[in-house]
């Protein structure tokens, strides 16, 4: 397994946080989306950017001693974002403790993969997501040198949350699901982080059979898509109990809009949420291990 300075990095601060909800980092504005948007006030007061910018800065800083990782997702912030700015970002998480992933998604060809990672590393993340459609060789063989060279983490997409994931990653390639192809192709190279939706519980007890023990799974889903966390834990985790991440975004992001609390108040209800999660997904894995 590649990139093992990584895995135990973050084993080291889920133990340490008691915790292994990883919290994405999704900023969108009322220009974008009606509910789950970041208060208005901020935009008026800041500007679009930098009305982002301080709801996301202040979200990282709420969450961070209830989570050891958290996972800014780049379409949300590359866009809008300086390499100032996700510098400042990823210092931000670091300086809370946590480790920093960037749910980039990676699918292309070698040389464009190779120019991503370059400024992943540079602005400071810790690991990254990524797509193995494009293949192996001149695509993602780039993204196992990375985690060899840099001890990364990275998280091959194998099963995605979202309903049309079937109409892909659930078809037969060769004889098998074109999900566990990815996850064995994946484990064969060394991936040391794999992507499985927890509204696919069934799938992640398939894949944690494939990787073994030590590889991380990350599992979002887990909120307003409907993930069962207790079943994602029963067959995902490792038998310690370990190695699953349950990642949400929306509802700790906007929990002030949940939780009905006056938008001013963003940044406290984020971190009620962070800790309410995190608390539940202890309680269950109290109950299953």
């Amino acid at each position: 397994m590649l990139g093992r300075g990584f895995v135990n990095r973050y084993y080291e601060i889920s133990r340490d946080k008691d915790s292994f909800l990883c919290v994405g980092l999704d900023p969108v504005t009322d220009a974008m989306r009606e509910g789950y948007v970041i208060p208005s006030s901020l935009t008026s007061r800041y500007g679009e950017v930098e009305g982002i910018k301080k709801f996301s800065l202040d979200v990282i800083k709420a969450v961070a001693p209830y989570t050891p990782i958290i996972k800014p997702n780049a379409q949300f912030l590359v866009y809008p974002f300086s390499f100032n700015d996700l510098k400042e970002m990823v210092d931000t998480i670091h300086e809370g403790g946590c480790l920093a992933l960037l749910d980039a998604k990676l699918s292309d060809i070698g040389s464009t993969n190779e120019a991503a990672l370059y400024w992943i590393d540079r602005i400071g993340f810790d690991g990254v997501t990524f797509s193995p459609f494009p293949g192996y060789e001149n695509g993602s063989d780039v993204v196992y040198n990375w985690s060899k060279e840099k001890d990364k983490g990275i998280f091959v997409l194998c099963r995605m949350s979202n309903p049309g994931a079937h109409d892909y990653q659930s078809e037969e390639m060769g004889g098998e699901a074109l999900y566990l192809k990815l996850a064995a192709d994946a484990h064969h190279h060394g991936s040391n982080g794999y992507v499985v939706g927890c509204t696919a519980p069934s799938e992640l007890g398939e894949i944690r059979g494939i990787i073994g023990e030590d590889p991380l799974i990350l599992s979002p889903g887990l909120g307003p898509q409907g993930g069962d966390p207790k079943e994602s834990l029963k067959l995902g985790a490792n038998s310690r109990g370990e190695g699953l991440l349950v990642s949400s975004s929306r509802s700790i992001d906007f929990a002030y809009e949940g939780l009905g609390w006056s938008s001013d108040r963003y940044a406290d209800a984020a971190a009620k949420m962070a800790k309410k999660k995190r608390d539940e997904l202890n309680e269950l894995k109290r109950s299953i291990f």
